[in-house]
């Protein structure tokens, strides 16, 4: 085993109340103190900017072009979705009312000729109202003839070709979607049939 040196063994004390004296390497020096120098007359002290505001200001106006290229990437093929839906949920709606009113029709009036001619005209109004092309969208059939016997059934299937907005020139009124409806009625057996 090696010996310790006997200064260090004696003195243990010294040792722990003065720690900072033993850490020292020399003289302590003098502070300085610093004085900020006068800015020459007309300029300003400007403050250092953090590297992040100065990319931010080197990305000024790019907000509007992405906007603009969003607007024209989502909204338009939003806008002509919103569009053809409406279209379709029109032409949803005109099928299912002209299916029951026609066959309401057929079922109550006793001339089969004129009732074709008031189911023609009231199609021809439900599509009109609806913004539809009027054309031939009823397909009538009866289990009896004529279709307002008492105790026979009437039944009308509608299609509806739905037209897309903007593609008018190449399709024409005639859209790659038709929408349909179909409405089954019985006549009432215990009506009085006119002679």
């Amino acid at each position: 085993m090696q010996e310790r040196p006997p200064a260090l063994l004696e003195s243990p004390p010294a040792l722990l109340e003065s720690p900072p004296a033993l850490l020292e390497s020399g003289p302590a020096r003098p502070r300085r103190e610093h004085r900020a120098r006068p800015l020459p007359r007309g300029r300003h002290l400007r403050p250092i900017r953090p590297l992040r505001l100065r990319l931010l200001r080197a990305e000024r106006g790019n907000a509007l072009v992405e906007f603009v290229v969003l607007s024209a990437a989502l909204l338009i093929p939003s806008l002509y979705l919103v569009l053809t839906l409406g279209n379709v949920q029109a032409a949803a709606f005109a099928a299912d009312t002209i299916s029951r009113d026609v066959a309401r029709i057929h079922a109550m009036e006793q001339d089969p000729a004129r009732a074709q001619q008031r189911a023609q005209a009231h199609t021809a109004l439900i599509l009109e109202d609806y913004g539809l092309a009027s054309s031939d969208v009823t397909e009538v059939s009866c289990s009896k003839d004529p279709c307002a016997t008492p105790g026979g059934t009437v039944g009308v299937q509608v299609r509806i070709p739905v037209p897309v907005p903007g593609l008018g020139m190449i399709l024409g009124d005639v859209g790659p979607v038709s929408v349909g409806a179909s409405h089954l009625l019985e006549v009432d057996q215990y009506r009085q049939v006119e002679p």
